[in-house]
């Protein structure tokens, strides 16, 4: 078989016009991505605990299971928005790790105090405060616990998993 060559200065021309021809059909304007809608998950394991009373009076001897579910907003590129709900008036530590590039943090969600101003509503009572943490882009993995207490014991720590863009 015979070998045909082409010379260089074919093959470059080829390539410097197939550049030229895709630069002048695209769009003169720069390419922006929209950003990514803003999207709340809950996580996949909730927080349960066992809580208790402890008056001085009259002791309570039963044992009062309760479960806080933690959630994630992403949306934000590199951060994520933690909150908890209510009713359930505990301090939740949320530890993060960023799967895709090796960064930690912790946030504590903190309950706002109840308003005792005005008559108690229900749906009202012990809202928590939402915690932003600037994670990075990737996969994130998340814990939450409670902040220790005398008052209980906790069962399971909430866990969860999600992409931040």
């Amino acid at each position: 078989m015979r070998r045909v060559s082409v010379p260089r200065s074919v093959v470059a021309g080829a390539i410097t016009s197939a550049a030229a021809l895709a630069l002048a059909v695209g769009s003169s304007a720069p390419a922006t991505a929209d950003p990514p809608p803003a999207a709340t998950m809950e996580f996949q394991v909730p927080i349960r605990f066992v809580t208790w009373c402890t008056l001085a009076i009259y002791p309570c001897m039963t044992l009062q299971p309760a479960t806080i579910t933690p959630s994630a907003t992403t949306g934000t590129p590199g951060a994520v928005t933690f909150a908890a709900k209510p009713p359930y008036c505990r301090e939740v530590w949320v530890n993060w790790l960023n799967l895709t590039t090796g960064s930690v943090g912790t946030v504590l969600l903190r309950p706002v105090p109840p308003d005792y101003s005005r008559p108690y509503v229900p749906g009202e009572w012990c809202h928590y405060t939402p915690a932003t943490a600037v994670t990075g882009s990737g996969t994130i993995a998340a814990t939450a616990d409670l902040a220790p207490a005398e008052s209980q014991v906790v069962i399971t720590p909430g866990m969860g998993t999600f992409q931040v863009p």
